[in-house]
């Protein structure tokens, strides 16, 4: 039997001096989280969030698993405050979140902000997230930080809640969660094409890095594709992945 399979990759850009978005890929759980706020502050933001979400990264059945991703997103808010109470320096932080928790055939997906989660099926690629950014700005080049426009993000405010779906997955299914580093530089049908060349999945994410440096990669890149090629989810084997400041920041808590 096929079994899921997920690759990922993260990188500063060309532009950037460090790397403010955070990834993790574990058992059940996929996520991708790009930090705002400034030198630091985002970092910290994005490394908090994916820390805030890793333990609920657990078998579930399908009723329960909006339910699982609404508490991970609780427990990030609170992080997200303690963070800022502890220090005022870090008030201003925020970060994007789009997650995906699995079970058998069905996926919950969690989403706040401009990270996107694209489905690849039978050759058509859908995005199937929603941007949180101002409606008339989508599809502007802006020279400042998009974050300056966005309309719903994660900043330990409690009204500012995700959007929480649950999907059927289908045979032969690949998935993609990527931060704003590639998807404002991109186009859709480049990413189409490298994802429906249907070959080595480390190949495809670093592939989507390389297109995002060809294009200038003036924001850090950060992605994580997803196969499930039997249409249901099968638990993760290996160590868990966890990219970017999430990971460079980890002995520092």
């Amino acid at each position: 039997m096929s079994s899921s399979r997920v690759a990922a990759a993260s990188s500063p850009g060309l532009v950037r001096e460090g790397n403010e978005d955070s990834a993790y890929a574990g058992r059940w759980l996929c996520a991708v989280a790009d930090g705002m706020g400034g030198h630091d502050a985002g970092d910290v933001a994005s490394a908090t969030v994916i820390d805030a979400i890793r333990p609920f990264d657990v078998a579930a059945d399908t009723e329960g698993l909006t339910t699982i991703l609404g508490a991970a997103i609780g427990a990030a808010n609170r992080q997200l405050a303690a963070k800022a109470e502890a220090d005022p320096g870090l008030a201003s932080m925020g970060s994007t979140l789009t997650a995906m928790l699995w079970s058998g055939s069905h996926v919950a997906i969690a989403h706040i902000g401009d990270s996107r989660a694209y489905r690849l099926r039978h050759q058509v690629l859908k995005q199937i997230t929603e941007d949180h950014v101002v409606s008339n700005l989508v599809a502007t080049p802006m020279p400042e930080p998009i974050s300056a426009y966005l309309v719903r993000f994660l900043d330990a405010r409690p009204g500012w809640s995700p959007d929480l779906t649950l999907r059927s997955a289908a045979p032969g299914d690949r998935y993609l969660i990527c931060s704003d580093g590639l998807s404002a530089v991109v186009s859709p049908g480049a990413i189409r094409e490298v994802l429906a060349d249907g070959g080595d999945l480390d190949h495809a994410a670093d592939s989507l890095v390389r297109l995002a440096y060809s294009a200038g990669a003036p924001d850090n890149v950060t992605v994580i594709v997803v196969d499930v090629p039997d249409g249901a989810w099968q638990e993760r084997e290996g160590s868990s992945l966890v990219l970017g400041a999430a990971a460079r920041l980890a002995g520092r808590a």
